[in-house]
């Protein structure tokens, strides 16, 4: 009898320790930069390079496509070689919930840009696009 009861506290930890975070925490489905989200859709993916068009500013978007983070809180935190340059939070208020920031990249903001997604202050995933400037 105590060997069973031993064996069940024993499964109740595990299973309490490595399926129920992952579940609580979510997925991020989808992330990409793109110049536009159109009907909550981002219309292309910009890559993993940018070049600087002298006389014009680029908006560039974040889109991030969210499951099972219904009722909390997702922040975009944009970042330049590193330096923060804004955080945008969003409430996430369903089972898949789709969100975007933007950035307008004007010359002489060229570097490494990334934007980290933070659930509940810890960075989930991040990606970055080089701004280059060729002249």
């Amino acid at each position: 009898m105590l060997k069973m009861l031993t064996r069940l506290v024993f499964a109740s930890i595990l299973l309490s320790t490595t399926i129920l975070p992952a579940f609580a925490q979510g997925t991020v489905a989808r992330a990409q930069f793109t110049t536009d989200v159109i009907d909550r859709e981002p219309i292309d993916n910009v890559g993993s390079v940018i070049k600087v068009e002298y006389g014009e500013i680029q908006r560039v978007y974040f889109f991030t496509d969210l499951r099972d983070m219904s009722g909390g809180q997702v922040v975009h935190r944009w970042t330049l070689d590193g330096e923060e340059q804004a955080e945008i939070a969003f409430d996430i208020g369903g089972d898949r919930w789709r969100v975007w920031s933007s950035k307008r990249l004007m010359p002489g903001f060229d570097g490494k840009w990334s934007v980290d997604i933070l659930l509940d202050d810890q960075v989930i995933e991040s990606h970055s696009f080089d701004y280059v400037d060729d002249y």
